[in-house]
């Protein structure tokens, strides 16, 4: 958590993706792989001009056994873009994990906020 609300995402997911991690969005989009979802990420931070933060509303899990379960977070972020418009939105994030790393991750946010 300290990693995402210091802005660091890239950073994050090399240290806790599996290999065949999956991000999917609420709008229906899939990235496969860690490799590909790191470069994504890169292109989306490439137009950032200021992160002003992030703001934790709620941080829940379940851990089956050591390492594997699912996290849960809400939580709101605050970004200019070079293009002079703003990335606010309000959001939840589902991770499921096996072997202390993260396999798939779900994000829900109302798209309309972008």
């Amino acid at each position: 958590m300290e990693q995402l609300q210091a802005g660091e995402f890239v950073k994050g997911m090399e240290d806790y993706y599996a290999e065949g991690v999956v991000i999917e969005e609420v709008i229906g989009a899939k990235t496969t792989g860690k490799a590909a979802v790191i470069n994504y990420e890169k292109s989306i931070l490439e137009d950032v001009a200021v992160f002003h933060g992030i703001t934790v509303r709620s941080v829940g899990g379940h851990e089956s056994s050591p390492g594997n379960g699912a996290t849960f977070a809400e939580y709101a972020i605050r970004v200019d873009m070079k293009d002079g418009s703003t990335f606010n939105p309000t959001q939840a994030q589902v991770m499921d994990w096996e072997d202390g790393l993260a396999t798939h991750v779900r994000f829900y946010y109302d798209p309309a906020q972008l």
